[in-house]
């Protein structure tokens, strides 16, 4: 398959610059004997922060170049993923959530959204429970961990180049519904559209590609899993063949931040390949789908009230790519107190089913997000487990030289 020959040669590029980047960080390993040393762990991160900037202010754009996932593009995600992943101030207390991931996933409920545009009431619900957490303002790539360093969310903003934010050639030749027609019931992931007058560059709507998954409510033993109705569609299947080799960087990045997840989505998508291939000669093949991921929602121009994805699983993360034109919007997890900023270029990869998350209304310009997600029914069907929780010291071991390792050579 193209996608897994494309994405694994990426993934090696980038994983080989982050394993340098945090390696070149400090002199000396911020952890010995199993002890993190802050002090040097704050002036690794200073230094790969430094990097980071001269790197977004020195970049020299090569226009439309979407086909070709150039070294410059490697770099710069490779220095924003070891950003993200040192995100340790000098108050330990500050930078993670004290509790217990699983356990907090555990009593979590889902709820309906709440129509006035706030949270739930779940989150309120939890915090007599676990401790509460304010995370306030994030704007620098960060990851945000529970109390034994379990990783929740990966923020990174900034990682995709402008010629790849703007998907020329890409987004075209991609149709967007209008808004939905009025209905006595209409569901509130279908509300909330805000095209600009006149219908702007992208319109305004969302629409759901996967090509394979369960139909709602038809997820017994017996339920077959079938392609979405928009995966057949012409102008899909051309906007996700522009979009290929795109999705095949971001399946890089997603190998190098959470690699059990990205082995978990390749296998289940294998497998989806293997009990559809006897099916229906009518839709394209599983094997043209270039992510990693199960499915794709396309939402365009549209306020996403609090809430969290249902179908997952707390360690299947959801990759949420920013996209669209000079808007200012923000993402809030009502959970931990968070509020990140989503422009253009942002990706962040959350647990959707364990933190409650929103974008409210913004100030010009236009939102374009790709929501990627993994189905659990869809992995189980397939047999493939679901994958642990991406932890932060598996990163923190790579910052600095071992000394001891080369004074022996």
């Amino acid at each position: 398959m193209q996608q897994q020959d494309e994405s694994h040669r990426l993934m090696m590029m980038l994983t080989t610059k982050i394993v340098e980047v945090l390696n070149g960080s400090s002199t000396v390993k911020v952890i010995k004997e199993g002890i993190l040393n802050y002090r040097l762990l704050h002036k690794a991160r200073l230094r790969i922060s430094i990097e980071l900037s001269a790197c977004l202010a020195s970049e020299i754009e090569t226009p439309d170049c979407v086909d070709v996932v150039s070294d410059a593009e490697i770099r710069r995600a490779a220095l924003t993923i070891a950003h993200a992943m040192l995100n340790m101030n000098w108050d330990w207390a500050k930078d993670y959530v004290n509790w217990d991931a699983e356990r907090y996933g555990e009593s979590v409920k889902l709820s309906q959204p709440n129509h006035e545009g706030l949270p739930t009431g779940e989150p309120e619900r939890l915090r007599k429970y676990f401790h509460e957490t304010d995370l306030g303002k994030i704007s620098e790539p960060a990851t945000i961990v529970d109390r034994h360093g379990k990783i929740l969310t990966i923020y990174l903003p900034n990682i995709l180049s402008p010629s790849r934010v703007q998907l020329k050639g890409c987004v075209n030749c991609f149709f967007v519904p209008s808004h939905p027609p009025l209905a006595a019931k209409v569901p509130w992931r279908s509300k909330g559209f805000c095209a600009p007058q006149g219908g702007g560059e992208f319109g305004a709507g969302r629409i759901t590609i996967s090509p394979a998954y369960f139909m709602q409510r038809q997820e017994r033993i017996q339920d077959p899993l079938v392609t979405s109705a928009a995966y057949s569609s012409a102008e899909v299947q051309a906007w996700l063949s522009a979009l290929a080799t795109t999705e095949f960087f971001w399946n890089a990045i997603t190998a190098a931040v959470a690699p059990d997840l990205f082995q978990a989505g390749s296998a289940a998508i294998l497998g989806a390949q293997c009990e559809t291939s006897s099916k229906s000669k009518a839709s394209p093949a599983v094997s043209r789908w270039p992510s990693v991921f199960s499915g794709l929602e396309v939402i365009v121009n549209r306020v996403t009230l609090s809430h969290r994805d249902g179908g997952g699983a707390p360690t299947l993360y959801d990759l949420l790519v920013s996209l669209g034109i000079g808007h200012t919007a923000t993402m809030k997890l009502a959970d931990v107190g968070a509020e990140l900023d989503y422009f253009p270029g942002t990706m962040v990869y959350i647990s959707g089913i364990l933190l409650e998350h929103s974008v409210g209304p913004w100030a010009n310009g236009e939102r374009f997000v790709i929501a990627h997600f993994m189905k659990d029914k869809v992995h189980d069907r397939m047999k493939v487990p679901r994958p642990p929780f991406p932890m932060q010291r598996f990163f923190l071991e790579m910052v600095g030289k071992d000394v001891s390792s080369s004074s022996k050579k």
